[in-house]
């Protein structure tokens, strides 16, 4: 699912316009909400872009593009164990992507070690520690809400003029069986790879917040427990 001229979007570009389907509605304490093009319908940023990293992540393992390697420590607290899972990422083909997958391909070829972060906590209820990096690339929001609009002028969903996106709602319509495809695609994930997916959940959520969201970053961690999950 790469975009191509005229063709479809990602699938992490898919899930962000079927956002409402993947993102647990709930009251939220952010300052402001990301519309999802063509909806009335309006979500947590920084969940909607974890949600997102993560997917490309994902899809580049399966294409065979990366392959992840998790290290595991643990810290005895006086009342709990808390573990330290580091997140490596393995370039296995590095045949460059166009959209947001060729861009964290891209970041994890020119990356030294492969790091793609580090989270920690408890089982089922990790944070991210990175700050607005994976990769040593910069994914602080708005950056995949830009990533993302890319994609959809590159296949013909949205017009670019005057610096103001426009989605083509007519256009995103043709795209709800393959949003319905990711959507399925992204549960199937979560079932088949928990651990994996709930890490690469919490290191993008956190990287997710932008270096001056001093009121997001108290909603960031830890992130909903697994399952539960533009301007």
């Amino acid at each position: 699912m790469d975009p191509e001229s005229g063709g479809m979007p990602s699938v992490g570009s898919l899930l962000y316009l079927a956002a409402d389907q993947v993102i647990a509605s709930r009251p939220s304490m952010l300052l402001y909400m990301t519309r999802v093009p063509c909806k009335r319908v309006r979500v947590d940023p920084i969940g909607l872009s974890a949600v997102v990293l993560a997917a490309t992540f994902l899809s580049l393992q399966e294409s065979g593009s990366l392959s992840f390697r998790i290290h595991e420590e643990s810290r005895r607290m006086p009342a709990y164990v808390r573990t330290i899972l580091t997140l490596y990422a393995e370039v296995r083909d590095p045949t460059v992507r166009p959209g947001l997958p060729g861009a964290l391909l891209s970041a994890a070829i020119k990356s030294p070690d492969g790091r793609v972060g580090t989270a920690q906590g408890t089982p089922g209820h990790m944070y991210g520690t990175d700050e607005a990096y994976v990769l040593d690339l910069i994914v602080s929001d708005p950056y995949v809400k830009y990533a993302v609009r890319g994609e959809l002028v590159q296949v013909g969903a949205s017009t670019k003029s005057w610096g103001a996106f426009r989605p083509d709602c007519a256009r995103i319509a043709l795209l709800e069986a393959a949003c319905a495809d990711a959507v399925r695609w992204w549960k199937q994930q979560q079932t088949a790879a928990p651990r994996l997916c709930a890490l690469l959940l919490a290191i993008c959520r956190t990287a997710s917040v932008p270096p001056d969201g001093v009121s997001l970053a108290r909603v960031v961690g830890p992130p909903p427990r697994q399952g539960d999950g533009t301007n």
